[in-house]
C-alpha cells in the first residue's frame, strides 16, 4: 500500500547570505594649495555609503563611497578647518547559490580606523568599512498536509504560521535647495554633515506598498566672514513612495527598513556669489519583507490496520510573526573634558556604533553602543575636541514569546546642558523597531507505504478489555492496537486526547 500524499505549498525568505564582511580603506590625502597648513588634527570621520548592491549569478557585488572630512586647526590655532575627500570601494560576496531573484540589504559601518596628519600638508588614513548583508529569495516549499489510504490512520496537526509575500528593495533619489535661515552668515565650508531617514508612515493595499518618511539633514559649517566662527544649519525633506509589490493587502505584516546610500551636500551661491544655501542629494534605500498569517496543516505519525508501515519524515521551518515592536529608548549620559574648562559649546553629535537586541522570557533586550562627540571652546580661546564612548542597556516586556528579533534603531542627541565647568550632560534617544519573531522546526511525513512483498497482520475479529492509565493517550492506544481512533471514542464515550481517568477501555477489531 502506497498512501496517497497531499502537499500545499508555503512560501518562505531563503537566505542565500547572512553575515558580514570587510572592504579596506587606505588612502592618503594632500591638501589643496588653497588650504591652510595643518597645526592640529582634532577628530576624523569616515562615513562610508552604499551606492548599490547588485546580484549577478552567485555574486553580489557592493560599491559605495566613503565621505572622509579631517577636522583641525590652522598655523593660528584659533580657525577651524575642514579636510574633505571621498575614496570609492566595493565588495564581491559569493552567495551560496546561483540567485538573479535575490533581494540584498546592506549597511555600512566603519569597523577601525587610523587617520594621522603625517605633515602639515598630508593626511594618512587605515580604515576598513564592515559591510552587514542580508540577501534573500522567495521560495515555495511543498508541504505534506494529508496523506490518503484505505486502512490509514493518521495524525494531524494545525498550527499558525506566517509565510512570505514578497521582499523588494527600492531606491530613489531626493533632491532640494536648503537655504540658510535670516540673519546667518554665508557658508566658507561644510566641517560635518549628518543625514537620515525615518519611516513615518507605510501601508499595504491592492499589490502596492505605500511609504512616507523624512530625511533630517544637519550640517556644522565654517562662516565665509570669519572661519574662527561656526553655524548650525538642519532641514527636512518629507517623502512619499508608491512601490510596486505583488500579493501585498490589507492585513499583511510589513517589516520596513529605510537607509540612506550617498548623499552629497553642495555650497550654493546665490545672485551675489555668496553661499547662502545648500544643494542637497540624498539617495534613500528602502527594504520591505511582506508576510501574511496562514494555518498549516500537517501530518505527524500514521499506522495501518493492514501492514506494517515505513514512515518517509520531513522537517520544515516555519516563521511566526509576533509584530513590529517600535519604542524610544532615553538615556542621560555624562561627557567630562580633560584640561581646561568649557566656555561654550560648538557642536555636539552622536555617532553610532551599533545596536543588538535579544528576546527571551516575554522580554526585549536592546545593548545600544555609540559615541557622543564634543566640539567646544575652551578657557583659553581655542577650539577643542573631546569624545566619550557609551554602552547601554535596556530591556522592555512584550507581548508573546518571541524567539528572535531583527531591529533597526538609531541614537541621537535631544538635549544637552553644561553642568559645570568640564562636564556635559546629554540626553541621548535611541529611536528603536525591533521586527519580533519565532522560527519553528516542526517533522512531519511526507509519505507512508507499506515494505514491498512484506506479508500484511493477520485478518480476524478481536475484543480486548484494555485497562488504560490516566493522561494516557488515545492515539498511542489505538495505534498499539491496531484499532481506529473514532472507533475507540464511540466505544469508550472518551472525546478528549488522552483518558481523564485511569480505566479500562473496550477495543473492537473486526478483522
Amino acid at each position: 500500500m502506497q498512501a496517497k500524499s497531499k502537499t500545499v505549498p508555503y512560501d518562505f525568505f531563503d537566505p542565500v547570505y547572512s553575515g558580514s564582511c570587510e572592504a579596506p580603506l587606505d588612502t592618503e590625502y594632500n591638501l589643496p594649495d588653497y588650504c591652510p597648513d595643518i597645526q592640529k588634527l582634532l577628530k576624523c570621520r569616515v562615513v562610508p555609503e552604499v551606492s548599490s548592491a547588485m546580484v549577478s549569478g552567485d555574486t553580489l557585488t557592493i560599491d559605495g563611497v566613503a565621505e572622509v572630512r579631517a577636522l583641525y586647526l590652522d598655523g593660528k590655532a584659533n580657525g577651524i578647518h575642514c579636510a574633505h575627500f571621498t575614496k570609492e570601494f566595493t565588495q564581491s560576496i559569493k552567495l551560496k547559490t546561483a540567485e538573479e531573484r535575490a533581494v540584498a540589504w546592506v549597511q555600512a559601518s566603519v569597523l577601525h580606523m587610523t587617520c594621522r596628519a603625517v605633515s602639515a600638508r598630508r593626511i594618512d588614513l587605515h580604515a576598513a568599512v564592515s559591510l552587514q548583508v542580508l540577501a534573500v529569495v522567495q521560495k515555495t516549499e511543498r508541504v505534506t498536509a494529508d496523506l490518503e489510504g484505505e486502512s490509514l490512520e493518521k495524525r494531524g496537526r494545525t498550527f499558525p504560521a506566517h509565510q512570505a509575500v514578497n521582499a523588494l528593495c527600492h531606491q530613489f533619489t531626493l533632491e532640494d535647495d536648503v537655504m540658510l535661515k535670516n540673519g546667518k552668515p554665508p557658508i566658507e565650508s561644510i566641517l560635518r554633515r549628518d543625514v537620515s531617514c525615518r519611516i513615518t508612515e507605510s501601508r499595504l493595499s491592492d499589490g502596492r506598498l505605500t511609504v512616507s518618511g523624512v530625511a533630517e539633514v544637519g550640517f556644522l559649517y565654517s562662516s565665509a566672514m570669519d572661519n574662527t566662527v561656526v553655524e548650525k544649519m538642519s532641514a527636512s525633506l518629507d517623502f512619499t513612495q508608491a512601490i510596486d509589490c505583488a500579493g501585498a493587502q490589507e492585513g499583511c505584516i510589513c517589516d520596513l527598513r529605510a537607509s540612506m546610500g550617498v548623499c552629497t551636500l553642495t555650497p550654493r551661491e546665490d545672485d551675489v556669489g555668496e553661499n547662502t544655501g545648500v544643494s542637497v542629494v540624498l539617495q534613500v534605500f528602502l527594504m520591505a519583507f511582506v508576510y501574511q498569517a496562514c494555518e498549516v496543516d500537517v501530518v505527524d505519525d500514521a499506522f495501518s490496520l493492514e501492514a506494517p508501515l515505513e514512515l518517509r519524515t520531513a522537517q520544515s521551518a516555519f516563521t511566526l510573526i509576533h509584530g513590529v515592536h517600535s519604542e524610544v529608548l532615553k538615556k542621560k549620559c555624562s561627557l567630562q573634558v580633560p584640561g581646561e574648562d568649557i566656555q561654550r559649546v560648538l557642536d555636539l553629535w552622536c555617532q553610532q556604533d551599533g545596536v543588538q537586541s535579544a528576546c527571551g522570557e516575554g522580554k526585549l533586550s536592546y545593548r545600544v553602543k555609540y559615541t557622543m562627540c564634543l566640539l567646544y571652546v575652551g578657557a583659553s580661546g581655542r577650539i577643542l575636541y573631546a569624545e566619550k564612548s557609551f554602552d547601554q542597556a535596556f530591556e522592555s516586556a512584550v507581548d508573546g514569546s518571541p524567539g528572535k528579533s531583527r531591529t533597526s534603531a538609531r541614537t541621537d542627541v535631544w538635549e544637552y546642558r553644561i553642568v559645570d565647568k568640564n562636564t556635559v550632560e546629554i540626553s541621548a534617544e535611541t529611536a528603536a523597531t525591533s521586527l519580533l519573531y519565532s522560527v519553528n522546526h516542526v517533522q512531519y511525513l511526507a509519505g507512508a507505504a507499506c515494505p514491498e512483498g512484506a506479508p500484511g497482520y493477520e485478518k480476524r475479529p478481536r475484543f480486548l478489555l484494555y485497562y488504560a492509565e490516566a493522561g494516557e493517550k488515545l492515539w498511542d492506544i489505538a495505534k498499539s492496537h491496531r484499532a481506529r481512533v473514532h472507533e475507540v471514542r464511540e466505544q469508550n464515550g472518551i472525546f478528549e486526547e488522552a483518558v481523564p481517568e485511569a480505566r479500562p477501555l473496550l477495543l473492537v477489531n473486526k478483522g
